[in-house]
């Protein structure tokens, strides 16, 4: 895990405000530290990819900020009360969901992130893999302590999926749509997915783990694996986008949505969800449990649960657990 001292975090602030150059001594000065210790922390900051100029008599001037999932870019500039307040950031992991689902259980606080340049053990939903390089796209988890009973927690994928979308609108302008129960679509190309994992007993929810992996900046199909099923915002934007830019208002949008649903408000999350469907009103086949259905897709309901349209005329609420879903051409 990568952490930053409250040192680097005073220089990087100083030096983002800095309409120029800052000069060592009077950075030194305002956080009562030596010029050798202020020299010590812009080389850890350079470490970490901010390009930072140093010029004699004038002193230090930020150059380039990096495009990495560390705390301090994120947070900076991020709206929200709790949803990203504490982020841990790691170059490389196994999982970000299990190291949330490890700080859930050690008493981490809800709106905790955890946020990943590469994944070596990423995985989707039915333990399917989730093809990642690393520093190209959005890996993250967020902790959740609901005061709900089980069978509502699907509600937490379905705001994640609306904030995942309304924040690729917000900052690429492209329309990107969901496939039912977790999976984000531009056309008819894959660009993430969202993992739901939760400690619960009978009647009560202890935590919830989302975890969000979004291709971003990388290009798919030069791996013969996805190239026929994926995408990235960059491939179908035609540009490279902010990653930081993008996961703050994915942040954001989250804790606009979390805060509907404390206050017994999914109608108007499903309200908003519906019309973002990749699957609504076409004919799909779903497998559970070695049981195949098919009919018309119609809407969620405020479960999460899909309402499905069989060919007798019968309308069956499906639940997300173990399923998987195929639309008809």
């Amino acid at each position: 895990m990568v952490s930053f001292t409250n040192n680097a975090k005073e220089i990087l602030q100083l030096l983002k405000d800095a309409e120029g150059y800052i000069s060592g001594e009077r950075v030194a000065r305002g956080l009562n530290i030596s010029r050798a210790a202020v020299w010590k922390q812009i080389c850890k900051l350079r470490k970490e990819g901010f390009c930072i100029d140093a010029q004699p008599r004038l002193g230090y001037r930020m150059v380039i900020t990096p495009d990495k999932l560390i705390p301090l870019e994120i947070k900076d500039g991020l709206k929200t009360s709790f949803v990203g307040q504490e982020i841990f950031y790691y170059p490389k992991t196994e999982s970000t969901n299990l190291i949330a689902k490890n700080m859930a259980m050690d008493g981490a606080k809800e709106g905790t992130v955890v946020t990943a340049e590469e994944q070596t053990e990423g995985r989707g939903r039915l333990d399917r893999n989730w093809l990642s390089p690393a520093y190209k796209n959005i890996l993250m988890s967020i902790i959740f302590r609901p005061e709900v009973q089980p069978s509502q927690v699907f509600s937490l994928t379905m705001l994640t999926s609306l904030a995942v979308v309304k924040a690729i609108k917000t900052i690429t302008t492209l329309n990107a749509l969901i496939k039912w129960p977790n999976d984000i679509y531009i056309g008819s190309k894959k660009i993430g997915g969202i993992l739901t994992e939760f400690s619960a007993e009978q009647d009560r929810v202890n935590f919830v783990i989302v975890g969000v992996g979004l291709n971003v900046n990388f290009d798919p199909s030069i791996y013969p694996e996805i190239k026929d099923t994926a995408t990235s915002l960059s491939k179908a934007s035609g540009k490279e986008i902010s990653r930081v830019e993008l996961l703050r208002s994915v942040l954001e949008e989250i804790e606009k949505g979390y805060n509907l649903f404390k206050k017994g408000r999914v109608a108007q999350i499903r309200s908003e969800w519906n019309p973002h469907s990749l699957i609504a009103g076409k004919t799909v086949t779903i497998t559970s449990f070695g049981i195949t259905e098919e009919g018309v897709a119609e809407s969620v309901d405020e479960d999460g649960c899909l309402i499905l349209l069989d060919y007798k005329g019968k309308r069956k609420r499906i639940f997300s657990g173990d399923v998987s879903l195929r639309i008809d051409q």
